[in-house]
């Protein structure tokens, strides 16, 4: 695998995924973009509530949402943005890194056009971010091309599915879901 572009990039077929021990089966890399992995994922929005319990971090629940609803308007271009963050990001190692089954640290970087605390984003209830989140992962699901990352740049509808379902259910986790 060359290490200066991802063409031809296959989340389950990512270097990082490996055998299971004993078994012949690799580990599921999943996108949002694979209908059971997308139901999965909106099934876990749809249930967050004000009862989810905060594990980490300064967001809140709404913030959260909006924060992820704000990276799938970054994917449709509704929301433009500048390259930002370290070179090796963008490159095949780093996308490497980012896409695998392994976990983010808590508290990573984040594109300052997702970052609550420098954005004063409008907050509604949280049925109402929940059903925005719930309708852009729908709209990036059925969009046919899809605006650079600002720290991944060029990515393919498979990278950016892969990089969406990571990121949600890497904020699912911090509120308990």
């Amino acid at each position: 695998m060359a290490f200066n572009n991802l063409q031809g990039f296959q989340p389950n077929k990512c270097p990082l995924s490996r055998k299971r021990k004993n078994q012949n089966k690799e580990i599921h890399m999943k996108t949002i973009i694979e209908q059971k992995d997308f139901v999965k994922i909106s099934n876990r929005i749809r249930l967050l509530s004000s009862t989810n319990k905060k594990r980490w971090g300064k967001m809140t629940l709404q913030e959260m949402l909006v924060h992820c609803t704000t990276q799938l308007k970054l994917a449709l271009g509704e929301i433009e943005s500048s390259a930002q963050g370290s070179f090796i990001m963008r490159t095949a190692f780093g996308k490497w890194i980012a896409f695998s089954n392994i976990p983010w640290p808590k508290g990573s970087n984040t594109p300052s056009e997702m970052n609550v605390e420098k954005n004063r984003f409008m907050l509604t209830d949280i049925e109402n971010e929940k059903k925005d989140l719930l309708t852009y992962l729908d709209r990036v699901m059925s969009a046919s091309e899809l605006m650079p990352h600002p720290f991944f740049g060029q990515l393919t509808k498979t990278e950016w599915s892969r990089l969406i379902f990571k990121h949600i259910d890497h904020h699912l986790k911090q509120f308990s879901q």
